[in-house]
Order: C-alpha cells, then structure tokens, then sequence
C-alpha cells in the first residue's frame, strides 16, 4: 500500500470509498483531524463513535444508558440484554455509570456502540484502559463488525494495537501516514540449516542499550522483539531496550532459541505463548504468559507456517 499525505487523504480514500479499515499510530492532534475526516465522510451510513471523554451519563444505571440508546436505535428489546453479556457487564447493570471503573466504562462505550450495528465506527485509543480480558471481548466484537461489513477507524494507539485489529495498519512519521507491513512470504531467515543446529550450545546474548549502559540480555529473559519507528526493541519484563541489531540479524540470532518471526515487525519468544486468538479469517494475535498479557500480531502469511513448525 501507498502512504498517504494527510490523513483527511487516507480516511477519505480508504473509508470514504468503503475500501478497507484504517488503524492509525499518531499524536491525537492527527487522530482529532480523522474524527472531522471520518464524519464528513459517513454520509448515509449508520455511524457511531469511541472518544477518551466519553464516560456515559452518571445518574444511569448500566442497564438504563444502554435502553436509552437502544431506543435511538431502533434496537430490538433483546438488543441489550445480548450487549451486556457480549461485553462482561451483566453483573454491573443496576450499577451506577459514576461507579464503574476506567475498565468497565470503555466497555461500556463499546455496548453502546454495538447497539447500532455500525457501519462506519471511528475510535479513539480502544483499548487503552482495558485488561487482558476485556480487549479479547472488545477485539471479537471488533472481528464480528467487520466480517458483517463495518469500517473501522482507530487512532492514537501502539503500532502493535493498530496491528491486531483487522484492516490495515498505519504509523504517522514527519505528517505522511506509512503503511505497516502486515504479511511478508517466503522462507525466514534461518534457512533450512536450523533443525540440525538445535542441539548446539551456543552462548548468544542481546546486546541492547539502558541509559548510558549496554546491556547483554539472555535470550530466556526476552518476551518479544518489537521494530517501532525505524528502532528495534528488546521486551524484558514490560520494558522495552534499543537495540542496534536488524531484525534479520535478531531472528537469525534468536532462532535456536525458541523464537519466531510472527510479523515483519514482532519476532516473539515461542515459550511465552500463552494462547493463539483468531478474531476474523485473516486477524491472529498471540497472547503471551506476561504480567500484562501482551498481545502480539501474528499476520496471516506466518500463521500457517507457525502452525506447521509448532504442531498447533
């Protein structure tokens, strides 16, 4: 894909022309412009909207906002009963929306959302205060749209949050949107000589920088690998450390030790692979054993691949 100049250019001629999702990393100033852009652009198509000031109404109950939109949605009466079970919230529908914790607010926007059954839905941060448990929801919820038709706009994430929603990627750098890369074919870079090299002991560490001191990381204490604006990082217990190498250089490196080259821009330590997600046909994320729960793109080129080399 092409970059693009503006991004009133890449909503409008990825949007606007219902080609595709955009998923954008960019300063909020850019993801204020992409609010204007996407509602110039929604015409007749039903719409709905995810802004970090959106906290609900505190006076409702949960169970009361939702019936309150749902009526302007002309939803049927199930329509919120199935929005609160899509999204956890069942248990917090007589709770007062002043009540609710960042968490369960940003769920909350998402039934809200869902009572419309968009077709054009523009985000801001989606998944910023949510845990391990609530993205999954948000991320299937975020799949089921999209295979039904709806196009998504979000902005002001992660490049590795805009990479697990389904659509396409962009990062802001110098005003020009840059398509992230989501699928890269052929063999990896470890060649077929890696099998007859697994039972070598090698000594390998990962040089990478702390402040003014270089660091040599045991390739066990690495989560993943993460290129972000032209650096690679190391992940080590939630921190990220810059390191000199490419990531060709790294995935030759870190092959033997159990990792893999799950996106051009993620090598992942395979041992910290807690589950494997699918949201639609062609959207994967690896969720690793971390504090956190990290999640990782997997992009459909490599999926098949990592399940013929691990047997998943």
């Amino acid at each position: 894909m092409a970059e693009h100049g503006s991004i009133e250019e890449l909503v409008s001629e990825e949007v606007g022309k219902g080609r595709r999702s955009v998923h954008v990393e960019c300063s909020r100033e850019m993801g204020r412009r992409a609010l204007d852009a996407v509602r110039e652009v929604q015409g007749a198509r039903r719409g709905a909207y995810f802004l970090e000031e959106d906290g609900g109404f505190d006076r409702d109950t949960v169970r009361s906002y939702l019936r309150f939109f749902a009526r302007l949605a002309a939803a049927p009466s199930s329509a919120v009963a199935k929005a609160l079970a899509h999204f956890g919230l069942e248990g917090a529908a007589r709770t007062m929306v002043a009540k609710l914790d960042p968490e369960q607010r940003a769920l909350l926007g998402f039934a809200r959302m869902s009572l419309f059954e968009p077709e054009v839905c523009f985000c801001e941060r989606p998944l910023l205060d949510l845990g391990p448990d609530a993205r999954a929801l948000v991320l299937a919820w975020i799949g089921e749209r999209s295979e039904a038709g709806t196009l998504f706009v979000t902005v002001g994430q992660p490049l590795r949050e805009a990479l697990l929603m389904p659509g396409e990627a962009f990062w802001e750098e110098e005003g020009l949107l840059r398509p992230a890369v989501l699928d890269e074919d052929g063999e990896t870079a470890a060649g077929d000589g890696a099998d007859d090299l697994a039972d070598e002991v090698r000594v390998c560490k990962i040089a990478a920088k702390a402040g003014e001191a270089t660091l040599l990381l045991d390739p066990r204490e690495i989560d993943f690998i993460e290129s972000a604006d032209r650096v690679n990082y190391a992940s080590v217990r939630g921190e990220l450390y810059p390191t000199t190498f490419t990531m060709d250089e790294l995935e030759e490196r870190l092959v033997r030790f159990g990792f893999f080259r799950c996106h051009r821009s993620y090598i992942v330590n395979v041992q910290k692979v807690s589950r494997v997600e699918r949201y639609t046909r062609n959207t994967f994320d690896l969720v690793l054993s971390d504090a956190s729960r990290t999640s990782i793109p997997l992009s459909k080129g490599r999926a098949e691949e990592m399940r013929d080399r691990f047997g998943w």
